[in-house]
């Protein structure tokens, strides 16, 4: 009787486990052990062919448009991006057919006299400037004084135009301070090839523009203007 009713309640146990398998929702698999690299992976972007074909369509134009110029000029790069721009010109090899300059906006504005003779002159007129009610001023180590930094030009012109009403003699308004805005680099005699790698390289850079210019005079070298200057003392 008792190995009947084991046998009895083995065969129910089954039949439960076999019911709870049935019955359960089958789990999701889990398919995130199968990646490679999770971290790694990068979205692409991907171009719609008619964009594609519109901008390739732009760089041959640009590329025939400057054709046979004795010069180019690639500008408007800006400073943060002018550490990239120059990796990308200097794996180009130009050598001294490319120049890069500078475009500097001038930041803060001053209304000055320029640099006395010696000191006791700057003195003097620091003296005749106060005693025209001109007090906030300083003599700086050039022996310049300084009447006021300003952040517009239109600003500085207005104080130098107060203060001359005065009766201050000598007085000067000018740039104090500039910042470099972007970067322009020159590049002479390019051929077609080099002109389609500038043209691709623009479109790295949103605010770059690619055109022809006439190229400037080569500097003469040091040696020869120091010998120019001797012929003409």
């Amino acid at each position: 009787m008792s190995r009947f009713l084991f046998f009895i309640l083995l065969v129910a146990n089954v039949a439960f486990g076999a019911h709870l398998w049935l019955t359960a929702a089958p789990a999701e698999p889990d398919f995130s052990r199968r990646e490679r690299n999770r971290d790694e992976a990068k979205l692409v972007a991907v171009i719609p062919p008619v964009i594609a074909a519109r901008k390739a369509e732009e760089t041959r134009a640009q590329v025939q448009s400057l054709a046979g110029a004795a010069c180019v000029e690639f500008a408007g790069v800006g400073t943060a991006e002018l550490a990239q721009a120059r990796q990308a010109f200097a794996a180009m090899q130009l050598g001294d057919r490319l120049v890069e300059r500078r475009v500097e906006e001038i930041t803060r504005y001053w209304v000055f006299v320029p640099p006395a003779r010696d000191r006791r002159t700057a003195d003097q007129t620091a003296a005749n400037l106060r005693g025209r009610g001109i007090s906030d001023i300083s003599i700086r180590p050039d022996l310049a004084i300084s009447l006021g930094v300003f952040s517009t030009e239109d600003a500085a012109r207005r104080f130098l135009s107060l203060v001359e009403a005065k009766g201050a003699k000598g007085v000067q308004m000018g740039p104090f301070a500039k910042e470099v805005k972007d970067a322009v680099f020159l590049v002479r005699e390019p051929d077609t090839e080099l002109v389609a790698r500038l043209a691709l390289l623009q479109r790295e850079y949103s605010t770059a523009t690619l055109r022809a210019v006439a190229c400037p005079a080569p500097e003469a070298p040091a040696n020869a203007q120091a010998a120019k200057k001797a012929g003409a003392s």
